[in-house]
């Protein structure tokens, strides 16, 4: 079928980071002129530093600055070969000190530990074995196990931190791999919690196949013996487990590590090691820091610098205790993030604290869920009792200034991070003297002429419109079939309308909007699994309509009150319909409230186009094509449209029988089946036979000239000004050697004109090919909130499996 626009995770985080930049929040840019770990200077002011990951604060040490400046004297700025042609003596030196502080297992070097994962990953991670990702590891290891895929190597995701699921899949996969690696991080980046230990020993012992693979970049130099981190000393004494990390933050230099506990992984990457054999090795003065730093690890220095940091750490989490917030970081690391929920109450709070002179950073959606934003920062040797003193102080004063203004519930952002709460609740009455929230579950509920007034010349859901669709996914055997419907209208005290929308609470399919050859994939295991990666979903509008769903009076002096009260209601629905996921839809760029939306949380991101015909009516085929620009298009229509029009019947009804209510559903389901580029559940079969029954919605039939069997149908609703063809029924066998599809477009807008309609709404996909007709293309957003983007990041991770 005709390809449709997807949205891209990529867009999603730029538009994310893009937004934080512009908020001052995140890309900032440091102006000192010297840099000595304490102080960032950010835009002319000079801020004390909790952002940055050298831990140990080594960056300055004079040993190391003596070490690299020997080095750079001595062999220059650069030794420019592979090091499978030749490997530098110092290079040698390097990874024989550092085996020294991993109890002499063998080391490999590389410029930094993304390449070390590329390089390793890419040499032992064999076709027959099975990779298992936890959700939060970091993605530089997730990004090369995309590339093993391609080689056919199955990689599947667990739930952060899921013994129980890793054991399940670890069990599903022990007789068809050789052998099974779990990927996880020896410290969490973005949260500052561990990994469990104890039971990956204990799943080690038991399943003789399992491999772990770590990335402790966190880890390594502030804790463990020597600076060997948080891992290592735990599974050192097994074969099975490799351990990465980097230079680049407990040894306060640059560049990454990866230490095997088995000779032989290490011979073959030592040897080719994928990327290895074509990156240059790390710079003279580079391997010099790291020689200095690793001396400073093995000698009884590393002691003092551990305790003094680790003093620092009780110390501030003592601190953090007192004031009872939102901590949700493990106390056994330098990492902590303050759950803020709603990413304005991070935006705002984040501002204030760098105001007050001290630098942190914003975890945001894709990272962490849009509900679980936060204030993240770091611990290192640099900062003192006093810093430490500000910064909670300004935290704690902040964080409740932030909730405030931003008019967010405090108890529910401790609900969210399982914070036990011990305040008051926050939360404001908006506007309740000013609007009037009026919820209803049916549209025969409101007035028919308030509703119509609003939205019936915008899609398929008129007031009529509505009962029909109410009808159709309504008291039905499956429970994908069955819709509950919000209708949310806001008011003033006058009765006018401020705001006014309807929603579906139903079963969505998560890769609705995935690329198609990953929904194909998810179908597969839905053929086991039906409602596997499903999620509970309130949409706004539903899945059997198109168009503006949202009015909203721009210009009424309460539509801030107004859109205020709004997300205070989604809110409720979420919690009312156990729903996990919420979409708002079908926007368009010229949208005012964007920023409103990303503020509460709501992440943007791309729909599909939507293509849209303004009717200029004429009378013959000629004149039509005379509205035509394009002389190409012309052709086009004259070739493969005009010249076969008379070999068909088209007919056009409002009823039908219930032998054509089976055919065109059988016809949709021809398309539907193979065409997941927007996938959803089938709609009920008795979805035809209602329709039929609404003096609104009519059928196109067309059969070959004296034909008796329906070859295409279309289901179109007619509105008053508009004409809204949602569904079209194919057989294939005709749709390339009499031009089917095309001929099923011109007839549906040759209809609107007919009806004196002005414009013909011809939904999602084959932009292209609807053009060609005087189609305007217009690209549409959705707004997004997630409760857990584990589903989210286990599809994504589906990208680039090999095909066959």
């Amino acid at each position: 079928m005709a390809k449709i626009k997807h949205a891209s995770a990529y867009d999603v985080i730029d538009h994310v980071a893009t937004t934080a930049k512009k908020k001052k929040v995140m890309h900032l840019s440091s102006q000192e002129e010297e840099f000595n770990g304490e102080f960032l200077k950010i835009n002319n002011e000079e801020l004390i530093n909790f952002g940055t990951c050298g831990y140990l604060g080594l960056e300055k040490h004079p040993h190391i600055l003596e070490k690299s400046r020997n080095l750079l004297d001595r062999y220059g700025s650069h030794f420019s070969i592979s090091r499978t042609y030749v490997k530098a003596s110092y290079q040698d030196e390097l990874e024989n000190l550092i085996s020294k502080i991993f109890d002499n297992h063998p080391v490999i070097t590389f410029t930094s530990t993304s390449v070390a994962h590329q390089s390793v990953i890419g040499t032992i991670i064999q076709p027959s074995d099975l990779i298992i990702l936890d959700q939060q590891v970091h993605y530089s290891v997730q990004y090369p196990c995309q590339f093993a895929k391609l080689q056919g190597t199955m990689v599947k995701m667990i739930r952060h931190n899921n013994m129980e699921m890793l054991e399940e899949f670890i069990k599903r996969g022990y007789n068809q791999y050789d052998k099974i690696w779990y990927m996880a991080d020896g410290v969490y980046s973005m949260y500052g919690d561990l990994p469990h230990k104890t039971e990956l020993l204990y799943l080690l012992e038991k399943y003789p196949k399992l491999h772990l693979y770590f990335d402790d970049a966190h880890g390594v130099g502030w804790t463990g013996k020597n600076g060997c981190g948080s891992v290592f000393e735990h599974f050192k004494h097994s074969e099975r487990v490799i351990l990465m990390s980097t230079l680049a933050k407990g040894f306060g230099c640059i560049g990454g590590i990866a230490v095997f506990n088995d000779a032989e992984m290490h011979r073959k990457v030592n040897i080719y090691g994928g990327i290895l054999a074509y990156t240059h090795p790390l710079s003279p003065s580079n391997v010099g820091a790291a020689i200095g730093a690793a001396e400073l690890l093995l000698s009884d220095k590393i002691h003092v610098y551990q305790k003094e940091l680790k003093d620092s750490m009780e110390y501030l989490n003592l601190k953090l205790e007192e004031l009872n917030l939102t901590n949700t970081s493990s106390n056994e690391t330098p990492i902590y993030f303050i759950g803020t929920g709603s990413v304005k109450v991070a935006q705002n709070l984040v501002q204030r604290v760098l105001a007050d002179g001290l630098y942190v950073n914003t975890a945001t959606f894709p990272v962490v869920p849009n509900d679980k934003t936060g204030l993240r920062f770091t611990l290192t040797r640099h900062n003192t009792k006093a810093h430490i003193d500000q910064l909670v102080n300004s935290i704690g004063r902040n964080f409740h200034i932030a909730v405030d203004e931003e008019n967010e519930d405090l108890e529910k952002i401790y609900k969210t991070f399982n914070v036990p709460f011990k305040g008051k609740n926050t939360v404001k009455t908006v506007g309740s003297e000013n609007i009037f929230v009026e919820v209803y579950n049916s549209i025969n509920e409101i007035d028919v002429t308030i509703w119509d007034n609003l939205f019936k010349d915008n899609g398929s859901y008129s007031h009529n419109g509505l009962q029909c669709i109410e009808e159709i996914f309504s008291n039905n055997e499956k429970i994908e079939e069955n819709w509950g419907f919000h209708y949310v209208i806001i008011k003033d005290e006058n009765d006018e309308v401020i705001l006014a929308t309807f929603f579906t609470s139903a079963l969505y399919k998560d890769d609705m909007l995935s690329l198609e050859n990953i929904s194909k994939q998810i179908e597969k295991q839905r053929e086991q699994d039906p409602y596997y990666l499903c999620s509970k979903t309130l949409a706004m509008g539903s899945l059997f309509t198109e168009g503006k769903h949202l009015f909203v009076n721009e210009k009424h002096p309460l539509v801030n009150e107004a859109l205020s009260g709004f997300f205070i209601e989604v809110e409720k629905l979420k919690k009312a319909t156990d729903s996990t996921v919420v979409l708002l839809r079908d926007f368009q760029s010229d949208f005012k409230y964007m920023e409103c939306f990303e503020n509460e949380g709501f992440v943007k991101i791309n729909m599909p186009n939507v293509n849209i015909i303004p009717i200029q009516s004429w009378k013959t085929n000629e004149e039509f094509l005379g509205q035509i620009p394009s002389k190409n298009n012309k052709r086009n229509i004259e070739r493969y449209v005009l010249k076969y029009e008379d070999q068909f019947d088209i007919t056009f009804k409002n009823t039908i029988t219930s032998q054509e209510a089976e055919h065109y559903y059988n016809l949709f389901q021809n398309v539907k089946k193979d065409n997941h580029a927007v996938n959803y559940f089938k709609y009920p079969t008795k979805i035809t036979q209602i329709l039929s029954k609404y003096e609104d919605w009519e059928f196109m039939d067309i059969k070959l000239k004296g034909g008796n069997e329906t070859i295409c149908c279309a289901w179109s609703f007619r509105g008053d000004k508009h004409y809204s063809p949602l569904i079209m029924g194919l057989n294939y066998e005709y749709v390339e050697s009499m031009n089917l599809y095309k001929q099923a477009i011109f007839q549906l807008v040759k209809r609107a004109n007919y009806l004196n309609k002005e414009k013909v709404f011809l939904g999602y996909s084959a932009d292209y090919e609807k053009q060609k007709y005087g189609a305007n293309t217009i690209s549409l957003y959705a707004f997004i909130k997630l409760d857990d983007t584990f589903n989210m990041e286990l599809i994504e991770s589906m990208a680039n499996i090999k095909k066959g």
